[in-house]
């Protein structure tokens, strides 16, 4: 079987954004559909992890029962988690393209702010392909639910992928916050976005680093103030 030229393209330009995304810029500037097979296979993990999610928070709910909660009332919850794990299966290639084109929206608007010559087609196909590293946390996470099977706990919904479990018992709920949001999977995504962005705009490194932010910007405070309010 001999891949056509457009899709060896394709498969290099998702392979390169993982360690080379300059070249994965080269490969997409100009396309004007190159952000479907990335935009396809995010959808797919992600469908795959919101399927397995409602049923593994389910399970870890039986073996931690929260205060309140008795066995009756969990398994009430059984047809509620199915829908939602249907709907959200169905939806996920959708929800991951319009995850991709708010943080491809707020990047643009400083783009625009500051007059930096991009155009919003090829950032949006970058931002596609970069966002393959967040569906790598998510497909790692999946794992991680299979793998504890029955046996899974509440923490196991929630794996540290970073530092956080290097901090000591009693940091600061803000550096827990930090920690817990700067995985090793986002540091790896915020690095490739940003010479993927460099290389697509023509700016310093440095400044791509800034105006590339936003998009995860926006996460970062949010986990930190999700951590405040616990």
């Amino acid at each position: 079987m001999v891949l056509s030229e457009v899709t060896v393209n394709a498969l290099l330009a998702i392979l390169n954004v993982f360690f080379n995304p300059a070249e994965t810029v080269r490969r997409i500037r100009g396309n004007k559909t190159a952000w479907f097979p990335p935009i396809l296979a995010g959808g797919i993990i992600m469908g795959a992890y919101n399927h397995e999610l409602p049923r593994a928070t389910l399970q870890a709910m039986r073996n931690e029962p929260p205060q309140g909660m008795d066995a009756a009332k969990l398994e009430a919850l059984v047809g509620s988690m199915e829908t939602m794990a249907r709907f959200s299966t169905i939806s996920a290639p959708m929800m991951f393209a319009l995850m991709i084109l708010i943080g491809s929206a707020l990047i643009f608007g400083l783009c625009l702010m500051l007059k930096v010559n991009v155009r919003f087609p090829d950032l949006y196909n970058l931002m596609a392909h970069v966002g393959l590293i967040n569906a790598v946390q998510t497909l790692a996470h999946l794992q991680v639910l299979r793998g504890k099977g029955a046996g899974i706990l509440i923490k196991d919904l929630t794996p540290a992928f970073g530092v956080e479990g290097l901090l000591a018992a009693d940091a600061s709920k803000f550096l827990h916050g930090l920690a817990g949001f700067f995985s090793v999977f986002t540091v790896w995504h915020i690095v490739m976005l940003v010479l993927g962005f460099a290389a697509l705009s023509g700016l310093s490194k440095a400044r791509a680093f800034w105006v590339t932010s936003p998009s995860w910007g926006i996460g970062m405070m949010y986990a930190v103030i999700v951590t405040l309010a616990r």
